[in-house]
């Protein structure tokens, strides 16, 4: 079977988690230098490929990363990432051959809650691996970056203040969070051994049955019209259904527009709720009628 080219499912200030893992599980980080090095290039991709990026961790086997692309580019920037640090790894270890498994896995996020729930899920991924007791003590990670943030200015270490590649203010506000609720909302995970379950719980949340669209659907009809001579109203209901976290999928498939319809449709909505007072008044009819 062909492999779908990722290009089909690019779009511009789109935000992904990234996940890369060794061949056979080698490791693909062996020491400071190596990962000094990979930190070094992430700084390289962000004026010519125009990425923000949010987190990171660098696991000896893996690698994960939180990223904005500006512009429908993630795979050119992943492919420079990718071959430029295997090529200085292989010539620095002496070795030939792959080094990394496959492609790259990426999950396209769609809503603030999905965002830092992934977030909180890499910051814990050396406490998962047995590394460290803390997200906050393991170096190779951004999660210390947004603890100084929490921290008055007269207290920051130097050496914890975020390099400039890193948008910790940018994720913050997006997310409409501080530094501080971040971190309680992390170490509440680290807590209740809850590492996995914020991801499982929206994974289950995207996964829900089609009948639940299509009830929907036969709401928004009865009570608020038809979607298909109304195209404000299914406007508004794909903005509410993604920010919900249903799946492009789900939604493509039951108002057979592609995905890429969906998501244009989606940011010229939100764009519309900032300017439009209707537009604001109809998402509150809907979200108390319909999805309530």
């Amino acid at each position: 079977m062909a492999r779908r080219n990722r290009t089909e499912i690019e779009d511009k200030n789109a935000i992904y988690h990234i996940i890369v893992k060794g061949v056979e599980g080698i490791d693909i980080f062996t020491d400071d230098m190596d990962r000094n090095k990979f930190l070094q290039l992430l700084k390289k991709m962000v004026t010519p490929y125009k990425i923000q990026f949010f987190f990171y961790v660098l696991m000896n086997t893996h690698f994960h990363l939180l990223l904005k692309t500006e512009e429908a580019n993630l795979s050119r920037a992943m492919q420079f990432l990718n071959s430029s640090y295997a090529h200085w790894f292989n010539f620095r270890h002496i070795r030939k051959g792959h080094l990394f498994q496959d492609r790259y896995k990426s999950h396209l996020i769609l809503s603030p809650l999905y965002l830092y729930n992934v977030a909180s899920y890499i910051s814990l991924n050396p406490v998962e691996a047995g590394i460290v007791n803390s997200p906050e003590e393991y170096k190779w990670s951004s999660f210390k970056y947004y603890t100084s943030a929490s921290s008055p200015s007269p207290s920051r270490l130097t050496n914890n203040s975020p390099p400039s590649w890193l948008k910790v203010e940018e994720f913050l506000n997006f997310c409409d969070i501080n530094a501080e609720e971040l971190i309680h909302f992390v170490k509440e995970n680290m807590r209740n051994k809850n590492i996995e379950k914020s991801l499982h719980e929206l994974s289950q949340m995207k996964n829900k049955s089609p009948k639940n669209i299509e009830t929907i659907l036969e709401k928004i009809n009865l009570y608020l019209g038809d979607i298909k001579t109304n195209k404000n109203l299914r406007n508004l209901l794909i903005y509410l259904l993604i920010k919900k976290g249903y799946r492009l999928k789900e939604i493509s498939n039951f108002l057979n527009l592609t995905k890429q319809a969906i998501l244009k449709i989606s940011k010229k909505t939100e764009k519309d709720l900032t300017t439009d007072s209707i537009y604001v008044f109809w998402l509150e009819i809907i979200k108390s009628q319909v999805l309530s």
